[in-house]
C-alpha cells in the first residue's frame, strides 16, 4: 500500500483541511491560506516529520507552530534527556522551542491519528484561525 493514500483519506475524513496534495516526497494539507500541515514520511526507514506551519510567523526559515519528528538534533541537550529520544514533540512557547516526549514511532497510520487530534485541539484553542 502506498502510504500517501491512507493518510490523505484520514486527513480528508477529519474535515480540518480543505484539500490534500502531494508535493515531492510529502503531503501538504492546507487549513486556510496561511496555515497547513506538512507530512514527510519515508516508508523504508520509517523516518518522519509532521509539522503544523503558519507561513505568516515572523521567524526566518522555520515557520512551524508545532511538530513531531525523529531527527536526533545532536546539539540540543534537553532533547537527549527525553525518554522517547530521538522521537519528540516540539512547540513554540514565548518564541522558543519546547521539546517533549512523543508517543510517535514512525507508524504512519497510527501517527496520523495523533497528529489530526493535536491539530484539531490546536485549532479549537487558537483564536488566530
Amino acid at each position: 500500500m502506498i502510504w500517501h493514500r491512507g493518510v490523505i483519506q484520514k486527513l480528508t475524513a477529519s474535515g480540518l483541511f480543505y484539500e490534500c496534495f502531494i508535493i515531492g516526497a510529502k503531503i501538504r494539507a492546507p487549513i486556510n491560506d496561511t496555515l497547513f500541515l506538512d507530512i514527510y514520511y519515508d516508508p523504508m526507514t520509517k523516518s518522519y516529520s509532521y509539522g503544523l506551519v503558519d507561513s505568516e510567523l515572523p521567524y526566518k526559515g522555520d515557520k512551524r507552530i508545532l511538530g513531531w519528528d525523529d531527527y536526533p538534533h545532536e546539539d540540543i541537550k534537553e532533547m537527549k534527556a527525553l525518554k522517547s529520544y530521538p522521537h519528540h514533540f516540539q512547540f513554540r512557547k514565548n518564541e522558543k522551542w519546547v521539546f517533549e516526549d512523543s508517543p510517535l514511532r514512525g507508524d504512519i497510520m497510527k501517527d496520523i491519528e495523533v497528529v489530526i487530534k493535536a491539530v484539531s485541539e490546536y485549532l479549537r484553542s487558537s483564536t488566530t484561525v
